[in-house]
């Protein structure tokens, strides 16, 4: 077939990177050039989010470590420094401050983008592992995804990177895997259901090397915290928590792509969104099971792990999408495949790679549309794992556990 911009996939996928760029939800990067809004004040410019690693940051070196976990304390400490306290806490677990605990020796511009950059320079190389080639990274820095985790000031990239390589690496570098995934307890909500899988597979050295790396990480908190910030971490948080999962802001729950999320905001109420929460993770976990324990190819099983985690979650918000996008990207581009996927799941894969966008724009009509996309690509990857269960005529869990994945995806 003669060559045409509009048969090119490069086309369409950076045409649709483009729309959202001009879309933003919320006006995102207009309040972001303006210095306007409820977060970009010109108190604190740069990303807004990023003012919670900053202010715990001068709390870690001015040695408040247990104040970080007091909600009031907190908030005081951001409103004696910026004059308000943008309705922020601290809720990460204390090995996290390892990662942010010098960056309030810089400016905050110059901390934000130093911590920017760093933690997208670490998603790129673990993307271009990944993915074998260095074409990744201009996909990972024109995403949606990339845009939101910059004008927040967020630690996504961060975190996307540990969730991506922990899960697309523990074939080939299953140490290298193991400590990613034990970083990954950073925010442990996205490695929740990695234990299963790794069970499963009986993936023994993964899971010895991330039990391992997890606990040389909490101990050495403990050696230089003390153990008051975890148990403030472990025992005093629930109040912070609990505000923000039994929040009422419309504005908020638009930001949720969680079924919890969005259940609210179309009026349920705790106990319902809480049911029907319940049942996505039961209805994820039964797919994913299903999915790891048959004959599909490895890339529809890593993608079906992905898309369960952010179906069990109850708390995702809008900026935690790197994980999906590079799945996204991966599957659409049909990698390590000879043909690219057809016209439909292609379609389904950028929407789920521009979901933030969508989700705002649907949001404008009263509903969130994160779990419309989770749950469409669940159900894709179910149908694409059962033929490929078909053509292979069995089950790929012997030569996963012998370790010869390679070769019964290459069948």
């Amino acid at each position: 077939m003669q060559f045409t911009i509009l048969n090119d996939r490069r086309f369409w996928l950076l045409f649709a990177f483009a729309i959202t760029l001009l879309g933003f939800p919320y006006g995102i990067l207009t309040d972001w050039i303006t210095r306007s809004g409820d977060v970009y004040s010109t108190n604190h410019p740069g990303g807004g989010d990023f003012v919670v690693f900053y202010v715990a940051s001068e709390m870690i070196l001015q040695g408040h470590f247990r104040d970080l976990y007091d909600p009031a304390k907190f908030s005081q400490t951001i409103i004696d420094r910026y004059g308000s306290d943008y309705e922020m806490r601290w809720l990460y677990p204390p090995h996290f401050l390892f990662f942010i605990a010098p960056i309030a020796k810089l400016p905050y511009l110059a901390a934000w983008a130093g911590f920017m950059a760093a933690s997208f320079a670490f998603l790129a190389a673990i993307g271009r592992i990944v993915w074998g080639k260095r074409d990744i990274v201009f996909w990972l820095l024109v995403a949606p995804s990339t845009f939101l985790g910059v004008l927040l000031g967020q630690m996504s990239f961060l975190v996307g990177g540990l969730m991506i390589g922990s899960i697309f690496l523990w074939d080939r570098k299953p140490i290298l895997a193991g400590i990613l995934l034990g970083l990954l307890t950073i925010k442990p909500q996205y490695g929740v259901l990695i234990p299963l899988v790794l069970l499963l597979e009986r993936r023994w050295l993964v899971i010895g090397v991330a039990s391992a790396t997890a606990l040389v990480l909490i101990g050495a908190s403990i050696l230089v915290f003390g153990t008051a910030p975890w148990h403030a971490f472990l025992f005093g948080m629930d109040g912070a928590n609990s505000d923000i999962l039994t929040t009422a802001s419309k504005k908020f729950l638009g930001l949720q792509m969680s079924v919890f999320g969005s259940a609210r905001l179309l009026g349920a109420d705790l106990a319902t969104a809480a049911l029907l929460q319940g049942l996505s993770a039961l209805l994820a976990v039964v797919a994913l099971v299903a999915t790891t324990l048959s004959g599909a190819r490895r890339d529809t099983k890593i993608a079906m792990l992905v898309t369960a985690t952010y179906l069990v979650s109850p708390y995702v918000l809008f900026y935690d999408l790197v994980a999906p996008t590079f799945v996204a990207l991966w599957l659409y581009f049909g990698k390590e495949r000879e043909q690219p996927p057809g016209i439909l799941f292609s379609a389904l894969l950028i929407f789920v790679a521009v979901l933030s966008f969508v989700n705002g724009a649907t949001v404008a009509f009263g509903f969130g549309s994160g779990p419309i996309a989770f749950f469409a690509l669940a159900i894709a990857l179910l149908l694409r794992g059962r033929a490929e269960t078909g053509r292979n005529g069995r089950s790929l869990r012997g030569p996963l556990i012998k370790g010869k994945c390679r070769e019964a995806n290459a069948a």
